[in-house]
């Protein structure tokens, strides 16, 4: 059942009070707008990558944009690679097979936007 438009509010989220899911490779990430709570064609997801840490290979049927809020790492993609850091922003078109890698001492930390919202 998703949101009545009519009752969507003004909020804010504090990525710290939500709870984590797991995701194969041992990156954890949590849900932050989804169609579902939100009533919003997107969901937004705030990640973490400890270092030596990875998320398995996979693609989605959405297009998805990330943002390196802090740490580095690296996409593996069928047909290459993209290392990225701080303050950037990864576009990732919908059917691209990839698989994230913390290459920081620190932990990486992500948002990725999906377009239009994961079922």
């Amino acid at each position: 059942m998703y949101m009545n438009l009519d009752d969507r509010k003004a909020r804010l989220i504090d990525p710290a009070k939500l709870d984590s899911e797991g995701m194969a490779g041992g990156a954890t990430h949590k849900g932050i707008i989804s169609k579902e709570a939100d009533g919003v064609d997107l969901n937004v997801f705030y990640s973490r990558i400890q270092p030596g840490q990875t998320h398995d290979w996979h693609h989605h049927e959405e297009d998805e944009v990330i943002f390196c809020i802090s740490g580095s790492g690296r996409y593996d993609l069928d047909d290459g690679e993209i290392v990225y850091g701080p303050g950037q922003f990864i576009f990732m078109p919908k059917g691209t097979r990839h698989c994230n890698h913390c290459t920081s001492e620190s932990d990486t930390m992500l948002v990725a936007i999906f377009q239009p919202a994961r079922h």
